[in-house]
């Protein structure tokens, strides 16, 4: 279902459909195309949800920003665009362990003997925006090959076991690593996926929002007091309530990119 302020922040050509594999995944319908937009909405944006997100990125900063929203009185500007909400779910499956634990699968020739195991801590996904990952790993001549689905790279490392196990080889661009116990695997691979957690809390995207400057925000809210932003930088600048404050900077986001989108009309 859709739901407008949402589209307007997540800013992605819609589809008419949506991806059941991808946390907290909504529909955003196929008469939205992406906004190219000004510098100012793009500092704000790299601030809260890093310099290049992914869509379960921006999904997850969605469903923060607009469950926050929902706890504050702000929640009319909300449904003043669009009064289908469909996101109270989201916390439930954002809050599970289990959304962010590695998957790992075999393909091809399945052997059960063959054992690939994902080792070490998540990395934090928040300053790239990028959360989810995608691998397929096979062996060649001895050697781990590990292809990133996402970025279409590939490395090659020399298996070396050890009372049938292998070192750990790095997983490129996470700190995941994996042990396998076999250094052959004819016609079979594995497939590793999933979704790292933003580990950045609201308060803190509160802290990166601050720093920015002032021609940003003076862009964002306006120099004169116009509504509804100034009701926005009202809460932004005085409210003593953290979710108004937060709020205030989303829904003048979302009311700019709206503006933008009606003027491209």
């Amino acid at each position: 279902m859709y739901n407008h302020a949402r589209t307007l922040l997540m800013n992605l050509t819609g589809e008419d459909d949506y991806y059941a594999n991808k946390i907290a995944d909504e529909l955003i319908p196929a008469e939205y195309k992406k906004l190219q937009l000004p510098t100012y909405l793009n500092d704000i944006r790299i601030a809260i949800f890093g310099a290049n997100p992914d869509r379960a990125m921006l999904n997850y900063r969605c469903a923060q920003l607009l469950t926050l929203i929902s706890a504050t009185q702000l929640q009319e500007y909300v449904t003043a665009l669009d009064s289908r909400l469909t996101y109270s779910s989201y916390p439930l499956q954002l809050a599970a362990d289990s959304t962010f634990s590695p998957t790992v699968s075999q393909y091809g020739n399945v052997d059960s003997s063959k054992v690939l195991t994902v080792i070490g801590e998540a990395s934090s996904p928040d300053a790239t925006g990028v959360c989810e990952y995608d691998y397929d790993i096979t062996i060649v001549a001895g050697n781990l090959i590990v292809h990133s689905l996402r970025t279409a790279t590939t490395t090659s490392t020399a298996i070396s076991l050890t009372n049938s196990l292998s070192q750990p080889i790095s997983l490129p661009g996470l700190s995941y690593s994996v042990r396998v116990n076999t250094a052959a695997f004819a016609g079979g691979g594995w497939r590793i996926s999933g979704f790292l957690r933003p580990t950045v809390s609201l308060s803190s995207l509160e802290e990166e929002l601050r720093s920015l400057s002032e021609p940003v925000m003076l862009q964002l809210f306006g120099v004169t007091d116009v509504e509804p932003y100034a009701t926005f930088k009202n809460c932004w600048n005085y409210h003593p309530d953290f979710a108004y404050r937060l709020s205030g900077v989303a829904l003048a986001t979302a009311y700019r990119t709206d503006e933008l989108r009606e003027g491209s009309a």
